[in-house]
């Protein structure tokens, strides 16, 4: 009995510390249903995850996150703040969602090699300039 106690509550445990480690949230269904698939960090290409141009909804649990309708941060990119987006579709996103990082990275160059001065060149975003 006390094997299986154990059992139970360190799979509990598990599951918790995943999801508290997730930042962002995305739903297969508008309203935050459906099939769900958490991000903690920088996802270049959600192709290979079963996810990609499947979200119709979000929530972001921390931190503001650029969102890219094409893999490796390409096509049009929306930031968003922290907060539950019901429908994506009213930002022209909904099943579009191809790849997704933290925006607090740009401007460094850490281990993602993330320069705003080089993703503004190349990819024409310029949150600043965004009215």
């Amino acid at each position: 009995m006390r094997t299986v106690l154990k059992t139970l509550l360190a799979v509990a445990g598990i599951a918790v510390a995943a999801q508290a480690g997730a930042q962002v949230r995305m739903f297969s269904e508008r309203g935050f249903n459906g099939q769900e698939f958490s991000v903690t960090g920088p996802m270049r290409n959600l192709d290979r995850t079963g996810f990609n141009d499947k979200a119709e909804s979000m929530i972001i649990e921390h931190g503001r996150w650029q969102v890219c309708e094409d893999a490796y941060f390409h096509g049009r990119c929306v930031t968003l703040r922290p907060g539950e987006y019901a429908s994506l579709g009213r930002m022209g996103l909904k099943d579009r969602v191809s790849s997704l990082r933290p925006v607090e990275n740009y401007g460094r160059n850490d281990r993602y090699g993330y320069s705003d001065r080089y993703d503004r060149d190349r990819y024409g975003y310029n949150e600043y300039n965004r009215r």
